[in-house]
């Protein structure tokens, strides 16, 4: 049944609300909590996943991704390396035991993904071709395909022995952790479309909520110019908040430097590899390194309010071969949008 958009919507009774229960409840159906809930099933759980959207094509991966960025690859490169240069840089504001569990396990992740289907580029030698973009170190692993990582995701939820061990809820939003005697028990949240109220009972919470992308926003105030996905508002952090937990380092946030009416990421992780750099309008390399990192954004900042600027993302100096890959990777898999807007007058993909 449909409401007439004319017809006041009336906020259903708390005793008609809807009732679930189950071992594991994970908040968020993006990659993250598609993983949570598959790992948890394969444990024997009992898993509730919950999403605002639609499990299906949600979360910051909904249109899939070019690359692994944080790839150590045993034989290439140790976690300890790994640590050391993501340490510095972050000007060593960085959690490094967080960045060591990433750097430890993140080869296991890779495999576990390949075998679910998802695509990485080989060598002639069969063996994973990582990129190097830190100043020292090489750990970013294309995907060839990696615009259909959702998909794939998504076909391993929806296996038979899957679907016998995770429950999804889509369209229902949850506002709230509940707690008892200092413990996750549960959430409260309601249905998006008819605004039903939905309680859960779990053994365990997971929030996969991803992180809050308009933190930053830039001077506009525009609410989807941002870097990072704009649908991942917060909400996690606030109901980790309202739960009782700490909150820290939400204050660093991503700031990254976007081509003009381009807002996609075109630097560093994309560009650098193939070979593309960042030039004053003079055509001169300003930066010491492309990697994105405090040093970088403050040479950056003093080029562009100097007498150099404006600064532009130099590519024409790449062969044929080079431009078609970055504009695969920039006009499908990260923001189809600006591809649409290159295919009018004007050059393809904006740059020096």
């Amino acid at each position: 049944m449909t409401t007439p958009l004319n017809t006041p919507l009336e906020i259903p009774a708390l005793s008609d609300a809807e009732e679930l229960s189950c071992d594991v409840l994970v908040i968020g159906g993006g990659t993250a909590g598609t993983m949570a809930a598959l790992t948890a099933a394969e444990h024997g759980a009992n898993v509730l996943l919950l999403e605002k959207a639609h499990v299906r094509h949600s979360g910051a991966l909904a249109m899939g991704m070019d690359g692994v960025n944080n790839a150590v690859i045993p034989g290439r490169a140790e976690p300890d390396d790994y640590v050391a240069e993501i340490t510095r840089a972050n000007d060593g504001i960085v959690d490094q035991s967080t960045v060591r569990q990433t750097a430890t396990r993140g080869f296991a992740m890779v495999q576990r993904l390949e075998s679910y289907g998802v695509k990485f580029e080989k060598d002639e030698f069969g063996e994973y071709a990582v990129r190097q973009v830190h100043r020292s170190g090489s750990y970013v692993l294309p995907m060839p395909e990696g615009k259909d990582v959702k998909k794939v995701l998504y076909r391993q939820l929806r296996r038979r022995e899957m679907r016998e061990r995770i429950r999804i809820e889509n369209r229902v939003m949850p506002v709230r952790v509940l707690t008892s005697q200092g413990r996750a028990v549960g959430a409260a949240g309601f249905n998006t479309r008819t605004g039903q109220f939905v309680s859960v009972r779990a053994g365990a919470v997971i929030l996969a909520t991803g992180p809050c992308g308009r933190l930053g926003l830039p001077a506009s105030g525009y609410l989807y110019g941002t870097y990072e996905n704009p649908t991942n508002a917060g909400d996690g952090y606030a109901m980790a908040y309202h739960a009782g937990a700490e909150l820290t380092g939400i204050e660093c946030f991503q700031i990254n430097p976007l081509m003009k009416d381009y807002n996609g990421p075109a630097c560093a992780y994309v560009a650098n590899p193939f070979g593309g750099y960042q030039v004053n309008r003079h055509g001169e390399r300003f930066v010491d390194s492309d990697y994105w990192s405090g040093q970088m954004m403050a040479e950056f900042a003093a080029e562009v309010a100097s007498d150099r600027g404006p600064v532009y993302l130099k590519l024409s100096h790449l062969p044929e071969e080079s431009i078609s890959a970055l504009e695969s990777i920039l006009h499908s898999t990260e923001r189809p949008t600006p591809g649409n807007l290159s295919r009018g007058p004007g050059p393809r993909l904006p740059h020096a």
